[in-house]
């Protein structure tokens, strides 16, 4: 700041002769402690000024760690949403495997069921067939007895007259039952063959 310089006043020289009047010396006191008042200010001027200059040096270096930080943050926030970003990805790509591992759950639950219902239905064919072989069986049973029943009546009327021929067709009957046996197993043998083949 440029050196100010004040006015001095002063005494003129002046013939001895002359004198100054009063009032002369009056507006010099006033006007050097309005002066003094004056450069007493301008100093406080001054402090103040370097007040606020070192606090705009304070803010300016607050605002420039601030600026740091900032960038910082924002550097932080982009690194976050490209995280948050990958994530999202992730979950999308996990909820797309969930709903196909749903899918196939329902597929394979779909065929358990399918293969339940053909296996109670197959049981039920085995059922209806052992039914029925019990009834063949049963029928067969009765008719044997039946011809057996018959055939023994015709013996025992044959052995009262001819007791020769009696042996002959006792034996006769015995090779009958025989025969009767290996049919009834031929029968029980070709019906199992035929429930595999429906079970398969």
């Amino acid at each position: 700041m440029s050196n100010f310089e004040w006015p001095k006043f002063g005494r003129n020289k002046k013939t001895p002769k002359e004198t100054t009047p009063e009032w002369v010396f009056e507006l010099e006191k006033q006007f050097a402690e309005d002066t003094a008042k004056f450069k007493a200010h301008i100093n406080k001027l001054k402090d103040e000024l370097n007040k606020i200059n070192v606090g705009i040096k304070s803010t300016n270096e607050i605002l420039k760690s601030s600026n740091a930080l900032m960038a910082s943050a924002t550097e932080r926030m982009a690194s976050a949403n490209a995280q948050m970003a990958s994530a999202n990805a992730q979950m999308a790509s996990a909820n797309a495997q969930m709903a196909s591992a749903r899918e196939r759950i329902a597929s394979c639950s779909t065929k358990i069921e399918s293969a339940g219902l053909k296996k109670k239905l197959a049981l039920k064919e085995m059922n209806e067939i052992q039914t029925k072989i019990n009834k063949t069986k049963a029928y067969r049973e009765e008719t044997d007895k039946y011809w057996n029943d018959l055939i023994n009546k015709e013996i025992e009327k044959q052995c009262t007259s001819r007791q020769d021929r009696c042996s002959n067709i006792i034996t006769l009957n015995s090779s009958m039952k025989r025969l009767n046996n290996n049919n009834d197993h031929n029968h029980k043998h070709t019906q199992t063959k035929k429930n595999k083949k429906k079970l398969s």
